[in-house]
């Protein structure tokens, strides 16, 4: 195993140093030292450059070697490169962090709720307690003091300690590392077993947004945005309010008031559309008697109109058809004396022509197909031997 020194624990907010190649194995590159931070603790791998070359993540495997992921191995060993961080993407990681150890921090200290599990997203952070419910009320309250913690600017730091020293901290979550352990200490907030980066006060996690949750495996899944994520979010919403504002010539505090208002519109007219698309086909299907095929594409309404307006007692035996977006939905329907034709005995017969799907019951059929209409027009007429 090839040993890198890991420079980004020792001065996390440098961007740009230069390495030494300590080997390539295809698109992995190991160097003898290293700013990027490698996938672990929630937290994603670095990216950047290396050279003229792609770096792409940044990972350690389970014997601790640091690789380097890059599009393209231009490298050999014992060359020196430059490596350059992809410094907004490394310094947003470090905000959201630092801000994912508040937060369950303060959630164990004010709210006696567990962490469960974390994960740390390029948009949103996600909290996994171990609570099967929880009000808006004590989210909020939750929003409210971290955001008071962001402003009063608590130092954030790290300790080296051994093992046995740090299991007597008495800490929020249980050590899952072997010998020593390395302490993430928010000044007043929080001290956490920890092997990732965080900004070096809670001033420059900027601002934490609470914006929902979700159930997980029995727990409540709590939803943060984070820094400037968090005010990409308040300015879109503003946005959003804006535009439905002008769009209705409201005040925002009036918005859900219209809105009610135009949903209520809306059903009342659909429902008047509903009755009058019922009236043109139950007309349209008066006039029929015998054997009919009917091609109601472009008409305006549907086979479920179609079905619902059909007289048992009609002496009417009906192939209705419907292409839509190159799919043919058919209805075969068998009223008053056409009733009793057995649909089932024939349905080969009838769907072959249109690679035709479907069933149903007490002499209405319905499915779906695709080819030429004509074809289960003719096969419909045949059968029915009009």
């Amino acid at each position: 195993m090839i040993q890198t020194e890991m420079v980004y624990y020792k001065q996390p907010y440098l961007k740009e140093l230069d390495a030494r190649v300590l080997a390539v194995r295809g698109n992995e590159v190991v160097l003898d030292r290293t700013i990027c931070y490698p996938e672990g603790g929630g937290q994603p791998g670095d990216r950047g450059k290396i050279g003229d070359s792609e770096l792409l993540d940044t990972k350690k495997t389970e014997e601790h070697e640091i690789l380097h992921i890059v599009d393209k191995s231009t490298f050999s060993v014992g060359d020196t490169v430059h490596v350059a961080l992809d410094w907004p993407h490394r310094y947003f990681y470090m905000q959201e962090h630092a801000a994912q150890h508040a937060l369950s921090g303060l959630l164990f200290t004010r709210f006696s709720v567990g962490t469960v599990a974390v994960h740390e997203g390029e948009e949103i952070l996600t909290i996994e307690t171990d609570r099967k419910q929880m009000s808006p009320t004590i989210c909020y309250q939750l929003e409210d003091v971290v955001n008071q913690v962001v402003r009063e600017g608590h130092a954030i730091r790290y300790e080296e300690m051994s093992h046995q020293n740090a299991e007597k901290l008495g800490m929020r979550r249980s050590i899952k590392v072997s010998g020593d352990v390395r302490i993430v200490v928010i000044e007043g907030v929080d001290t956490i077993a920890c092997g990732g980066l965080h900004v070096a006060s809670t001033r420059e996690i900027g601002l934490v947004q609470y914006v929902g949750q979700e159930l997980i495996r029995g727990h409540v899944r709590l939803i943060f945005r984070v820094a400037e994520k968090a005010l990409c979010e308040i300015r879109r919403n503003r946005a959003l309010v804006e535009a439905m504002c002008a769009l209705h010539s409201a005040q925002p505090e009036d918005l859900v008031a219209v809105e009610k208002r135009q949903l209520e519109e809306s059903h009342t007219l659909k429902t008047d559309l509903a009755h009058l698309r019922l009236g043109v086909c139950r007309s349209a299907l008066s006039a029929f008697c015998g054997v009919k095929t009917w091609d109601i594409t472009g008409l305006p309404f549907d086979l479920k109109d179609v079905a619902q307006c059909l007289d048992g007692t009609q002496d009417l035996a009906l192939c209705a058809v419907n292409a839509v977006g190159g799919k043919l939905y058919w209805l075969c329907a068998f009223c008053g004396s056409f009733r009793q034709f057995d649909f089932n005995a024939h349905r080969m017969e009838l769907l072959a022509p249109i690679h035709g799907k479907g069933g149903g019951r007490d002499s209405l059929y319905q499915g779906m197909g695709s080819g030429d209409p004509d074809l289960l027009f003719s096969a419909f007429t045949a059968l029915l031997g009009a």
